[in-house]
């Protein structure tokens, strides 16, 4: 099985403050993980590390075996691979759905424009938006917004895909649809780290489970070993809260 992201021993500071503590943690190729744990406990510090949006105080991050935490590599090179969909859809409100899609692949010399059409059309069929490719963000839900920004993400033809915690900006009759897209994925076999506070979703798609606390992996296992036979105090305590909400 290849390893498509690796971090070994990473460390985060922010001067006194020790955000991420000797994080060890694989991904395998077709694989996907699910990040869990209370707010600031690390989970997106960590998924940005993945993307070198933060950077390291210390530690490797391999990514196809590129460490990123290295000065001086070729970053946007490897970010070609790896499609990021945040919280907020940040798309640009005077292009059309078609155009926010086309644009990073045929700006960065990837695709002719035509191709990048041809492309952004077969996205957006993928997450249900075929009938959108024309419209203003400005018309469209949260839900449809989030879902033309991973059309956006998959337009560049990524080998992974970081999720960090796309639905919670979003009202929960929204929430479905974004999900269903993600489930799509899984089942194609697209290499997903995702962060997210949707335990039935990360229980029915999840390899998978790692749990964060305090900057630190705090337990790691299958679904149904996290769920179901959850082994650490924290971990109980935590998934008693949740899935009592």
């Amino acid at each position: 099985m290849t390893t498509r992201i690796e971090m070994k021993d990473v460390h985060k500071r922010y001067g006194a403050n020790e955000v991420i503590r000797g994080v060890n943690l694989k991904v395998e190729d077709n694989e996907v993980v699910v990040l869990i744990g209370p707010s600031g406990a690390g989970k997106s510090t960590v998924l940005r590390m993945m993307n070198g949006l933060e950077t390291t105080t210390a530690g490797e991050i391999l990514i196809d075996g590129v460490d990123i935490a290295r000065p001086h590599v070729d970053i946007d090179k490897v970010r070609e691979n790896i499609g990021m969909v945040f919280q907020h859809f940040n798309l640009f409100p005077n292009m059309s759905v078609q155009k926010n899609v086309t644009l990073a692949p045929v700006e960065l010399g990837l695709m002719s424009q035509a191709d990048a059409d041809a492309a952004a059309l077969r996205m957006l069929d993928t997450v249900g938006l075929a009938d959108k490719a024309e419209a203003m963000p400005k018309t469209l839900s949260g839900g449809q917004k989030q879902r033309v920004a991973i059309a956006r993400a998959l337009a560049m033809q990524p080998d992974i895909m970081l999720f960090d915690e796309p639905t919670s900006a979003l009202d929960p009759e929204m929430v479905g649809d974004v999900l269903e897209v993600m489930r799509k994925l899984a089942a194609q076999g697209m290499t997903m780290v995702i962060v997210t506070h949707e335990m039935g979703f990360a229980k029915e798609v999840a390899d998978r489970v790692v749990f964060f606390e305090g900057g630190e992996i705090n337990e790691t296992g299958t679904p149904e070993q996290v769920f179901d036979h959850p082994q650490s105090p924290r971990l109980q305590s935590f998934l008693q809260k949740v899935l009592q909400a």
